[in-house]
């Protein structure tokens, strides 16, 4: 579960657009826990656990303790995971929180902030402290209670 940016500060998200927010900066989440779940429309851990999981998290926790962001970032299947096809997915899966579109590459498969990050693929989540530090960044599957002790004990941190 470590990774080689665990401590670092939080990294610029570099995105086309954001979906349902006009754009969030690191400096915009300085004082709050963010969790960043990395998923694709077609990745079926996405579909089935990891955002599911994002969403419950973001009607149980208050915004201005935690802000739960999604970065949609596609290296497979350009053509059909359009940001078109991506609002009729958020809205069909009752996605409500700000979803960043990771930036293609001119090129390239891997887009920009999934390169940024080093990040295996999706889903991925990325945990950051108050200081806007982070503190987790794991590939795969996060168990509900795992995510939620990690969750806790980052909100009962002093700042």
């Amino acid at each position: 579960m470590s990774s080689a940016l665990d401590n670092a500060p939080l990294l610029e998200l570099d995105v086309s657009e954001w979906i349902n927010h006009p754009g969030l900066t690191p400096d915009d989440l300085r004082g709050k826990v963010v969790l960043i779940e990395v998923f694709q429309m077609l990745c079926p851990g996405c579909v089935n656990h990891s955002l599911p999981q994002a969403v419950k998290i973001h009607r149980k926790v208050e915004e201005s303790a935690l802000q739960v962001i999604g970065l949609h970032s596609v290296f497979e299947h350009h053509e059909v995971m359009t940001p078109a096809a991506l609002k009729v997915f958020m809205s069909e899966f009752g996605i409500t929180f700000p979803v960043a579109v990771d930036r293609p590459r001119e090129g390239q498969r891997i887009p920009s902030t999934m390169k940024k990050y080093r990040l295996e693929g999706t889903p991925s989540t990325i945990l950051v402290d108050r200081k806007g530090r982070i503190r987790q960044v794991q590939f795969g599957q996060v168990d509900d209670f795992v995510l939620g002790l990690l969750i806790g004990s980052l909100l009962a941190e002093e700042d």
